[in-house]
């Protein structure tokens, strides 16, 4: 925790650093110490994005980065475009409370599952390589490689080792909250100590969405439209399934500030982030929005089809508590998976009933209010749950939408900042106990699984974040391909390529194995190649190997 400490300090000055920078190439003026800082994470986002495509981002890149955002610090010129942090937060006895709790719960072990499957290799790939053409052959989940990871692969060697990335935007989210005075929203951080000792992008979309919510609706400036706009479409390149935000902030430009939208320079920066992150899903899938199938290119690197339909299966098994199989969730109407989506019996129906329930209570609310900005939110809330719960359906994509509808509808209740802070931080403390001590949790809710994975407090979090031992692993060739496997479930820090059981099962399955495009130069790529019956048994026998029991 407190090594954790002194980095979020260097986080945040970094980042303030970056918003200098991009308030000089937007021309944005704004004295918001959060918004500033919230600009630079957008722009160091698409910035390592870019250099992803063309170098690994290794130490020697960190420090390129890391000098660069500290020079508008050193010359007087530009120093003018750095805010100051806010002083009345450092004499806040509530703000550091609330911000040790954070910090503490952000400093033990990783245990959620996407952390070893998908954040941990993501990240493996850009240090070592960077973006590779093709990446998503060798494993469908790094075809998604969200600009949160391409950002933690920019920091982790350097001011972020522990990656804690979701920590930072947590502290910053707590520095928004006490200045803007929206206190309601600490309500939300809580639930978020189950992600924030991972790179999940969940939590990045949820605080950024209620943050452009809260400033649309409550801190509306004609001169932050713009902030606004690229902020949510830099949450939408972040992760997808936040698509409803920078359509929401388009319509409600309309109702606000009709004169803005005319100015075509607001629209550059949205769209060269959505330029660059299509050029990035392009580059690791063939595909402009993975893993949509229209959007698909035909390129030699094209991820074989059946393995991402065997995907889309798997997450909408997933959906339903493995109570069903892909086939036959597929094939039910809208209103029979309604149905048995609201009556899993389990923790997962108390959330989906609640999502239900905050979407129907808006629709009344915004009725009653005849607020044109709350309707077209709640239309486009309406859209995004449909459209997720078409090829998933699982909760924490639908979550970031929620969460502004409940926080508009208690909005107009008037309560007492004291009465806000005494709940939260006992709120905050409970969750910290019952993560700190996992069979606590496990006794309290039975339903919840990811207990199975918690380590909880340990002594020496107090000091620094918790992170797992490493594991041995194995050198394989098949084809050209040199790669490295595990005995284990996961390969979260064996050296990419690298395989687990579960995908060199699936490709032996279909008689396909990704092959290098040229061994002596890993940039141009991966292919998936079809196998022979001689080269089916090979891969067999390597698998047999290793894993006995397939």
């Amino acid at each position: 925790m407190i090594v954790e400490f002194l980095l979020v300090f260097c986080l945040f000055v970094s980042f303030a650093g970056w918003g200098a920078w991009a308030k000089i190439l937007t021309g944005n003026k704004t004295d918001s110490f959060s918004l500033t800082i919230l600009l630079g994470l957008s722009f160091f986002g698409i910035g390592t994005c870019l250099l992803s495509f063309f170098t690994a981002l290794n130490l020697f890149v960190e420090l390129i980065l890391l000098i660069f955002s500290l020079i508008p610090f050193f010359f007087k010129k530009l120093r003018i475009y750095t805010t100051p942090f806010p002083k009345p937060l450092l004499k806040s006895v509530w703000f550091w409370l609330l911000g040790l709790i954070i910090i503490l719960a952000g400093s033990f072990h990783p245990f959620r599952p996407d952390h070893f499957i998908y954040y941990e290799p993501t990240i493996q790939w850009l240090n070592r390589y960077g973006l590779i053409i093709g990446v998503a052959n060798i494993d469908w989940n790094l075809g998604q490689m969200s600009v949160f990871h391409i950002m933690q692969a920019g920091l982790d060697q350097t001011i972020d080792p522990f990656q804690r990335i979701a920590v930072f935007i947590t502290i910053w989210f707590l520095v928004y909250i006490f200045e803007r005075k929206a206190y309601l929203l600490l309500f939300v951080i809580p639930f978020y100590f189950l992600f924030i000792q991972t790179p999940s992008p969940d939590v990045a979309i949820v605080f950024l969405s209620l943050v452009v919510v809260n400033e649309l609706c409550f801190n509306y400036r004609v001169d932050n439209y713009s902030i606004l706009l690229l902020i949510s479409v830099f949450t939408f390149i972040i992760k997808p399934v936040a698509f409803w935000l920078p359509a929401w902030v388009l319509v409600a430009g309309f109702f606000l500030n009709k004169k803005e939208l005319k100015d075509y320079r607001i629209y550059l920066y949205p769209m060269l982030f959505v330029v660059i992150f299509m050029i990035k899903n392009g580059m690791a899938s063939s595909t402009l929005f993975y893993p949509v199938s229209f959007t698909q290119l035909d390129t030699y690197w094209l991820p074989n089809s059946q393995i991402l339909a065997i995907s889309d299966l798997r997450a909408s098994a997933y959906t339903f508590d493995m109570r069903f199989t892909g086939d036959e969730i597929s094939r039910m109407t809208f209103f029979q998976r309604f149905y048995y989506w609201l009556s899993i019996d389990k923790l997962q129906t108390i959330i989906n009933c609640f999502i239900t329930l905050t979407i129907v209570a808006f629709g009344i609310f915004s009725f009653f209010k005849k607020n044109l900005l709350y309707l077209s939110l709640w239309l486009i809330i309406i859209i995004k749950a449909v459209v997720v719960f078409s090829f998933s359906g699982q909760y924490r994509f639908i979550l970031d939408g929620i969460y502004p509808l409940l926080f508009l509808i208690l909005c107009p209740i008037r309560i007492g900042r004291t009465k806000i802070f005494v709940p939260g931080l006992l709120y905050s403390l409970l969750l910290l106990v019952l993560l700190g001590y996992p069979p606590l949790l496990k006794q309290s809710i039975p339903a919840f699984q990811l207990t199975r994975w918690m380590i909880g407090f340990t002594k020496k979090s107090l000091f620094i974040p918790e992170n797992y031992a490493t594991q041995k692993y194995a050198k394989e060739n098949f084809g050209n391909l040199p790669f490295y496997i595990s005995s284990r479930i996961y390969n979260y820090d064996t050296p990419p390529p690298a395989f687990r059981k579960i995908e060199l099962k699936l490709y032996r399955d279909h008689g396909i194995f990704p092959q290098m495009k040229d061994p002596a130069c890993i940039r141009k790529g991966y292919y998936m190649k079809t196998l022979t019956p001689e080269e089916t048994e090979e891969l067999g026998k390597i698998i047999e190997k290793y894993f006995p029991d397939s």
